[in-house]
């Protein structure tokens, strides 16, 4: 009778364990369809459907800096045609900013910090990442070959103009593009340092967060299965895309800015980000009450205060 009971009790739990197994697979690949591949409600250029379905189409449209502007265009280094508008200042300068959108965005989101960085005197350059916009891919990387990118705009900038000072800003997704590219051995010299806003510590660490808060999972076992929907479908690990590691090692100068209300990018990860950086220069700034990628709005001339004010040294 034992024997019998124990044959039960194994058997209902390879059988639970196999359905739980199963469960996790299948919404893997769900999550990361969901989140991280473009195309959303018969739009086969839009974005992924997590972010349609936070912003829709109509919540999108922004208008360019009044400045002249010219198309650029790039081929990534795994042959994706990619995308990116340079805005021109009043004046001669040789100051440069390379303004990167967030998760889902586009480079229009860029937009209304390129206008202030123009009235600054600055060339601007705002990208299509891959997977947005105008640029050519099917899956978001949240930071990983986007920063790969990101250096290799910033390679023909240096290319077509030697005498540039350039400084990434990046908002959200953006902002670990650019600590991620930070860290990068090609990055050429010319780039002078770097701006995040409400970046996270890794892809994985964001991604757990969200699977909790958002829909009551924990990260066990389901964000293994999610990883390994992301190695099977988009062709990376969740562990690449990793600001908490490449901060630690970043060739140039970094403000750290983060809001703390924000309910998506807990603030922990801000400062988390800027104890552990190892950068030749590194400042933080709290702002008051903002939440995730609305610091700027909350508090603009602050927000502008310390941007300049961190760069004066390093670009002009």
């Amino acid at each position: 009778m034992k024997k019998i009971l124990l044959a039960i009790i194994l058997t209902a739990v390879l059988v639970s364990s196999i359905i739980i197994i199963g469960i996790a697979y299948f919404a893997g690949d769900y999550l990361v369809g969901f989140a991280l591949e473009r195309g959303s409600f018969g739009d086969p250029q839009g974005p992924p459907r997590a972010f349609a379905l936070l912003m829709p189409p109509e919540k999108r449209q922004f208008n360019p800096p009044n400045a002249p502007s010219e198309t650029w265009h790039l081929r990534s280094t795994d042959g994706l045609a990619l995308q990116a508008t340079h805005f021109w200042p009043d004046e001669e300068s040789d100051k440069w900013a390379i303004i990167v959108h967030g998760y889902g965005c586009t480079q229009q989101n860029s937009w209304f910090i390129a206008s202030t960085y123009l009235k600054l005197g600055y060339h601007v350059l705002t990208p299509d990442l891959r997977a947005s916009g105008g640029s050519e891919g099917s899956y978001v990387t949240l930071g990983y070959r986007e920063s790969q990118d990101l250096v290799d705009w910033s390679w023909r900038i240096t290319e077509l103009y030697p005498g540039a000072k350039i400084v990434l800003h990046g908002v959200s997704m953006g902002a670990a593009t650019v600590m991620i590219a930070s860290a990068s051995q090609g990055l050429p010299p010319t780039v002078k340092a770097s701006i995040e806003d409400c970046g996270y510590t890794s892809a994985y660490a964001i991604l757990a967060h969200q699977l909790k808060e958002s829909f009551g999972l924990p990260p066990f076992p389901f964000m293994h299965f999610v990883d390994m929907a992301c190695k099977n479908l988009a062709a990376f690990s969740l562990q690449d895309a990793n600001p908490y590691y490449a901060v630690n090692h970043s060739r140039v100068p970094i403000l750290f800015i983060h809001g703390d209300a924000d309910a998506l990018v807990p603030v922990e990860m801000g400062t988390s980000l800027y104890e552990h950086c190892n950068a030749p220069k590194k400042e933080l700034f709290i702002v008051q009450g903002a939440g995730h990628a609305v610091s700027v709005q909350k508090e603009r001339k602050l927000y502008y205060e310390k941007v300049t004010s961190f760069l004066r040294p390093l670009i002009e």
